[in-house]
């Protein structure tokens, strides 16, 4: 899966055509993972915790075997995931991608585990069900703030134009995302370029794909 870059940062040797394919590919998977939460959660935890197996998405995840079949079956086609049909189980395994605008990482494994846990966290589902996937990920870039200490839990409410309460809970909800984005998150850096140093989360949260580990979180 290719990093999708500006045209500036199109690799030497790479058509402009072979790069505007590969980014165009990247763009609908991309797009599509941001839209669809539980195949956001399959390929954060492949991409984190892989090679893998179906087998143990379907034990990790908790969803039907059909599911699983089902949602490995679209990744592949997306071109996020590898499976290694030489192995017995199948492994599977995925690489880490970004979006790169011109001046900023739009997208990558950090945001759309945030989009994945909306599927398995009632206060991650309510903001993105109530005020959409543009404010979570928004949410996401304020609760990176707040835990390297650069913003209050009263100061992200208020740039997210939501309640004290609704800001606590979604800080609080997304900080699994940060355990895990800052130890597995290639571009983790380029998500916070001023703060990724400073984003240190207490706890063994660096598994919250789970509805076990966002239990114990």
């Amino acid at each position: 899966m290719p990093i999708l870059t500006a045209p500036s940062d199109t690799p030497n040797g790479v058509s402009d055509e072979n790069q505007f394919e590969a980014d165009f590919d990247g763009l609908i998977a991309a797009t599509t993972l941001l839209q669809e939460p539980r195949l956001a959660r399959g390929y954060v935890y492949i991409c984190y915790y892989g090679p893998t197996t179906i087998q143990d998405l379907i034990d990790q995840l908790d969803i039907a075997r059909a599911t699983a079949y089902d949602d490995v079956d679209q990744l592949e086609s997306l071109g996020v995931v590898d499976r290694d049909e030489s192995t017995r189980p199948h492994e599977l395994t995925a690489t880490a991608f970004a979006f790169i605008d011109e001046s900023e990482i739009a997208i990558t494994p950090t945001v759309l585990h945030a989009i994945a846990l909306s599927e398995i966290d009632d206060d991650v589902a309510y903001v993105r069900n109530r005020y959409g996937t543009t404010r979570l990920v928004k949410a996401l870039r304020l609760a990176g703030e707040y835990v390297a200490g650069s913003l209050t839990q009263r100061m992200v409410a208020e740039k997210l134009g939501v309640t004290p309460a609704e800001g606590m809970a979604i800080v609080y909800a997304l900080q699994p995302v940060l355990s895990a984005g800052s130890e597995h998150d290639p571009y983790f850096d380029r998500l916070f370029p001023e703060i990724s140093d400073d984003i240190s989360v207490d706890g063994d949260l660096s598994r919250p794909v789970s509805d076990e580990s966002v239990e114990d979180g």
